[in-house]
């Protein structure tokens, strides 16, 4: 139910403003479906009537009053004010005063009825023919989605930041192009084995080196080389890979003599505060200022800070597990814009994976969320309540409920081992009791892990 074209004549009404220069900002509708509305320096907004007197921006939202709630520009920033609703609203999932008004920052979740909106305190984003680099509507998304282009164009190694789970390689594999793309894990590399991984070895340079290899900086030349969690690099082997960064010269292992060369392009990304690293020497400054000195770093929003990107990618990850199309009650819908997405998209991606194993057919009620998220509305709503964490190691004395099981299975990704450890059970129980609530706790496992680890 998108907004009426009361919407669309707004839009141009605003754009004009912005010409004139008054105020401009916008609002993303996020539920129930996706839509941007353009507002001035004073907005009213309510349900689309045919009665006189109907607001100038409409929504086919039954729930909400015909003239529900108004955005007015004043000295202080932008204020959403209640209009003597009906049904009230939420800003940040805090409830709405009756006649009451409220400051909205940059980016506050507001709930009219049973429609969501995110409000920016700017004109909406130009359209974006290549969506895909970087999925999202939000401005910041746009401007990430920039900087990649930029950099795909570009020379020169790129260091990526983010968070755990906010896109790293997919924006590295965007930055590589069409070429050569070899990535790796730094965290996953055996510290005996390093350094014939990164530059390679000759046979015998080693017990166990029957034959040469090829290292990583060689496969990858004339293409990137996307180092992840750069991080974790033993400092033992940052000059040498420093000189790498140099030059483009490394030495495979068993070779004293001889220098060779690649053109490999390095894309290195880490969660870590490399500067906190520098100053407790475990990361090489001269190494991070080799990383941001062709170009600088390219830093990735976490999903907080793009809270009308969530549910776009809630259905895409619906999409992923088999349930397109599967509709969000408007509760469960807030409580995942509203929540703060610690591990980002591979949080997300779990809690929906688990939603859809646990129902398999229907809307997606907030009952079908794990208790900590629900538990994050409801403290916002009541001052006082306190927010419910992620479940701890159960008390071995207890047995685990159906809603511990999935949530673990969900921080896990499916290791069964680890949700054994976690609950305080024995792995044989655990079966038992994912067969006795009927729990498909394979589907909670990634691709890429297989189902024999657990064995």
């Amino acid at each position: 139910m998108p907004p009426s074209e009361h919407t669309e004549r707004q839009d141009d009404s605003a754009l004009a403003s912005q010409r004139r220069g008054k105020p401009l900002a916008h609002l993303r509708l996020v539920f129930p479906e996706l839509g941007v509305v353009a507002i001035g320096e004073g907005t009213t907004l309510g349900r689309t009537t045919s009665a006189a007197g109907a607001a100038e921006i409409t929504f086919d939202d039954p729930r909400m009053s015909r003239r529900h709630a108004q955005i007015t520009r004043e000295a202080l920033g932008w204020r959403l004010v209640d209009l003597g609703s009906r049904n009230g609203g939420y800003v940040d999932g805090v409830p709405l005063t009756p006649h009451g008004a409220v400051t909205l920052a940059d980016g506050a979740v507001i709930r009219l009825g049973d429609s969501i909106l995110v409000f920016r305190g700017g004109p909406p984003p130009p359209d974006d023919d290549e969506p895909e680099m970087f999925p999202g509507v939000s401005p910041i998304a746009t401007e990430v989605r920039a900087r990649v282009r930029q950099l795909a164009a570009a020379t020169g190694h790129v260091l990526v930041l983010g968070e755990t789970g906010t896109g790293k390689e997919r924006v590295s594999r965007t930055i590589g192009g069409t070429g050569t793309f070899v990535p790796q894990n730094c965290a996953e590399l055996t510290r005996e084995l390093m350094r014939s991984d990164l530059f390679g070895h000759l046979r015998g340079a080693f017990s166990g080196a029957i034959a040469s290899k090829a290292g990583l900086v060689e496969v990858a030349s004339e293409g990137v080389l996307f180092l992840d969690e750069i991080g974790e690099l033993p400092y033992e082997l940052q000059g040498d890979f420093l000189r790498f960064l140099e030059d483009g010269s490394y030495r495979p292992v068993g070779l004293t003599a001889e220098v060779r060369h690649s053109d490999a392009r390095i894309v290195a990304a880490t969660n870590v505060d490399l500067e906190a690293a520098c100053q407790r020497g475990a990361f090489r400054r001269d190494l991070l200022a080799r990383l941001r000195a062709s170009n600088a770093p390219l830093e990735l929003p976490p999903l907080r800070e793009r809270r009308e990107d969530i549910l776009l990618w809630a259905d895409r990850f619906l999409a992923e597990a088999g349930a397109a199309g599967r509709a969000w009650e408007p509760g469960t819908a807030e409580c995942l814009v509203l929540y703060g997405w610690p591990l980002n998209l591979r949080d997300l991606r779990g809690i929906v994976r688990a939603m859809v194993a646990a129902s398999p057919a229907g809307p997606l009620g907030s009952q079908l969320l794990p208790e900590h998220i629900r538990a994050h509305r409801k403290s916002l709503r009541s001052p006082g309540v306190q927010e419910a964490q992620p479940p701890s190691p159960a008390d071995p004395r207890a047995e685990p409920t159906r809603e511990q099981i999935i949530d673990t299975l969900v921080r896990t990704s499916g290791r069964m081992r680890a949700v054994a450890a976690q609950l305080g059970i024995e792995r044989r129980k655990l079966y038992r009791l994912c067969d006795q609530h009927g729990i498909d706790f394979g589907s909670f496992r990634p691709a890429s892990v297989p189902s024999e680890e657990e064995e």
